[in-house]
């Protein structure tokens, strides 16, 4: 039996009770319907209407000289991440005719003027541990991370350290003559935020961008996954998005089981969890 999820008429989800799909794709005509396996069962969604997000890939986040492997013989999460990405994420979208946004930090002065104390204490502007902790409340070790407090002026707009990291810089696909779209690919997009998720804010330059171009499913990668990716996911869903995570394309540096708290999350409360390949292998309808 088919199960109508949604009491909006342009917005809603089917569920076949027999085969587990769920339909994302709002009534899309045959041909328009991508099916793709999740953790939790096959999803179908509408190219037409979905962007695959891409969150903080930048040289301040993936870059070794700012982040060198903690053990130089042993990858770090984050280049598994761009791996996924540039073995087989960005080509799947871009051969199922999907947009990719690429969502970035790309401060500017006035935000820097206008940007509250809670955000600013993301970029470490004080050493919490500066002061006598012996009345401190306990925590596990390693929960307190040292910030570098004389980073300067950092993921500002037009700068190299909040420029797309090197190698999926060259990924970035535009209609232009030296770069031309291949027959199904749309041109990539470019879009900054001032804030851990790029949704939080009411109107944002992504969220505008969403809506005037009709898109209602996000396939998300990236770095942070418990940070940037997660917040940008959760508000999100919060909106009315179809959520999907791409395991093996997000990544994040947090100990502590982050990354399958998130997975776990996503899974039974926000969306739906897929690999880059099970993405790849999605088959038309």
């Amino acid at each position: 039996m088919i199960e109508r999820i949604g009491n909006d008429p342009s917005n809603f989800w089917t569920y076949d009770d027999e085969t587990g799909l769920v339909d994302l794709s709002r009534g899309a005509g045959r041909g328009k319907r991508l099916t793709v396996e999740t953790t939790t069962g096959p999803i179908q969604l509408n190219p037409d209407t979905s962007a695959m997000i891409i969150v903080d890939m930048q040289n301040f986040f993936l870059s070794p000289a700012v982040r060198p492997r903690a053990k130089p013989q042993e990858p770090t999460p984050a280049e598994g991440a761009v791996e996924a990405l540039l073995g087989t994420g960005i080509q799947a979208a871009r051969s199922r005719g999907i947009r990719i946004v690429w969502l970035n930090w790309g401060l500017t002065d006035e935000d820097l003027m206008i940007m509250p104390p809670a955000v600013m204490r993301t970029f470490g502007p004080y050493d919490s541990s500066r002061n006598d902790m012996s009345n401190a409340v306990p925590s596990q070790p390693g929960m307190i991370r040292t910030k570098n407090l004389e980073g300067g002026r950092v993921l500002m707009k037009g700068s190299w350290n909040a420029a797309i990291y090197g190698p999926l810089e060259s990924k970035l696909q535009t209609d232009s003559s030296d770069n031309p779209l291949s027959v199904t690919s749309k041109p990539d997009v470019l879009i900054h935020k001032n804030r851990t998720s790029g949704l939080c804010l009411s109107n944002t330059e992504f969220e505008k961008f969403l809506e005037d171009n009709g898109i209602k499913t996000l396939l998300f990668a990236g770095v942070n996954t418990d940070q940037c990716v997660g917040g940008t996911l959760m508000d999100a869903c919060s909106k009315g998005y179809d959520c999907v995570l791409l395991r093996d394309a997000s990544a994040t540096g947090t100990p502590f089981g982050a990354s399958e708290t998130w997975e776990w999350n996503v899974t039974n409360c926000w969306g739906w969890v897929t690999t880059c390949k099970a993405f790849a292998d999605g088959v038309t309808l």
